[in-house]
């Protein structure tokens, strides 16, 4: 069931330790020059919009938080819980770091197959440090494609707080806009080809769906609800018929693809972007061979920032206005991704200049969903 897209994952991660970027030569000046750059910070494009709609709380960088379209309170830095080698253990050490370093917010999905170790290591936290409680820490998680029908989706959300061993979900969201049929043990059902069965009727109308989410905002199972990998189009539609609006769209967000005109749709209709992968990846653009890591203005940026690149692009996230998840394994780097500096406006709009113009996306599930989200889109 789940092997389809952890192999696709596995597979792409080992193409990319093959590649071998090009020694990039030294430049006689610096990247970030002392004067004005032609390009506007993307948070100043509608500053009144922006500033009404999501305000910020008191404080820099990792202590920052927004406040969703219900009133509900998202920390700005989040946590992503999705385990590259599926190893057992490995997300319980990696949660309970990121738990002891600060982090407030948890980005869980019920594909991950991992929350029971996240559940159990909010758990032992939260004895250990009767300081913090269960409502200090913000946990999110996420219906898979082969539960949308109405009792499938209220199915996994009981089942995700469950193991997450909680009563509630701060948020809750549909995880792609694309349904899949099922088998009887609750495992995606797959054809002959291999890929998922798609509920064509679900994916066209995800009004039932949404229906289901409202349901469970209503009852207090879920403060707030949400999507994952919306297009504008398919926000438009939702937005005709919700009678709660989607408060978050979780989606992949970094320089190379900054996701602008999704991002600003977001911000005018009051849709908290959540950025997945804001580090880009290891891996290459097929077409270019570029990789964000290796991009020479970003880490020129880096250096003349004193931080790392991780810092650099998450703090380009949150200055953009919207909520950043790296992950991490590596207890040295989920410490460093929380310590994240405030950018000065040349150090952004450098940022900016290499966003600019650029639409590469990492994740597409189509060849294990048997379903395109973006067929206008190359690989």
């Amino acid at each position: 069931m789940l092997g389809g897209i952890y192999s696709w994952y596995h597979s792409r991660k080992s193409a990319s330790r093959g590649f071998h970027t090009k020694i990039v030569a030294a430049v006689s000046e610096p990247l970030i020059s002392k004067r004005p750059l032609n390009c506007i910070p993307f948070f100043h494009a509608r500053p009144d919009k922006f500033v009404r709609r999501y305000k910020m709380t008191t404080g820099t960088g990792s202590s920052k938080t927004y406040t969703l379209n219900n009133g509900v309170r998202i920390p700005a830095v989040g946590f992503g819980t999705f385990a590259n080698e599926g190893e057992k253990g490995e997300t319980y050490k990696a949660v309970t770091k990121a738990l002891e370093v600060g982090y407030r917010h948890l980005d869980c999905a019920w594909f991950y197959q991992n929350e029971d170790e996240v559940g159990d290591a909010v758990h032992d936290f939260l004895g250990k440090n009767p300081n913090v409680k269960r409502e200090d820490i913000f946990i999110c998680t996420k219906v898979w494609n082969h539960l949308h029908a109405p009792e499938d989706v209220k199915w996994s959300l009981q089942n995700s707080c469950s193991k997450l061993r909680v009563d509630y979900v701060d948020l809750f969201l549909v995880h792609w806009p694309i349904a899949a049929e099922r088998n009887d043990d609750y495992s995606v059902r797959t054809g002959p080809h291999g890929k998922y069965v798609v509920n064509r009727e679900l994916t066209d109308n995800p009004e039932p769906t949404w229906r289901a989410m409202e349901e469970l905002a209503d009852s207090g199972k879920a403060r707030a609800i949400g999507v994952s990998n919306w297009t504008i189009e398919g926000l438009q539609k939702l937005l005709r018929f919700a009678r709660i609006k989607p408060a978050v769209n979780q989606i992949e967000i970094h320089p190379f693809l900054p996701n602008t005109e999704l991002v600003q749709f977001c911000f005018d209709n009051q849709i908290m972007p959540a950025a997945y992968s804001p580090l880009g990846s290891q891996n290459q653009v097929p077409s270019t061979g570029e990789r964000v890591r290796d991009d020479p203005t970003l880490n020129e940026v880096a250096k003349h920032s004193g931080h790392n690149l991780a810092q650099v692009l998450l703090a380009w996230g949150l200055r953009r206005g919207y909520v950043v998840l790296p992950k991490s394994s590596t207890p040295s780097r989920i410490e460093s991704n929380f310590q994240v500096p405030d950018l000065t406006d040349e150090e952004f709009n450098a940022v900016e200049a290499v966003a600019r113009g650029k639409h590469f996306r990492f994740v597409n599930m189509k060849d294990t969903f048997g379903y395109d989200l973006w067929p206008g889109e190359s690989r």
